[in-house]
């Protein structure tokens, strides 16, 4: 079965767009029989590590520890969308860590020229 597949390409000023189809197969049987049954599974592989990257990069910047993030792992199903934590005031203070110190100092100055 064919896919559409679109990219887009910058050089300089300019950017382009390009629309192709590929033939993956029309199921995991014809996809297996076209491409061999290893080559299918190592890209699901490789697109699950990508899954689990990102949502360990959430929860990292939730403010989650390494442990929770691992018992987290643990239950993803691929496919699922999985739970999205967002604690605002872990996720702030993981950012504001990150920061160069100008930049934490600014942030203060607002954060207190906010305060009620």
């Amino acid at each position: 079965m064919a896919v559409e597949i679109k990219a887009t390409f910058k050089k300089g000023d300019v950017e382009k767009e390009f629309v192709v189809a590929y033939d993956f197969g029309a199921n995991l049987e014809e996809a297996a029989q076209k491409f061999g049954a290893d080559v299918v599974y190592n890209n699901f592989v490789r697109s699950g590590k990508i899954t689990i990257q990102a949502a360990i990069r959430r929860w990292a910047d939730a403010g989650l520890d390494e442990a929770t993030i691992a018992q987290k792992v643990g239950t993803l199903v691929l496919g699922v969308a999985a739970e999205r934590v967002v604690d605002p005031i872990a996720s702030t203070i993981s950012r504001f860590a990150n920061m160069d110190p100008a930049a934490q100092q600014e942030l203060l100055a607002k954060l207190k020229s906010m305060k009620k």
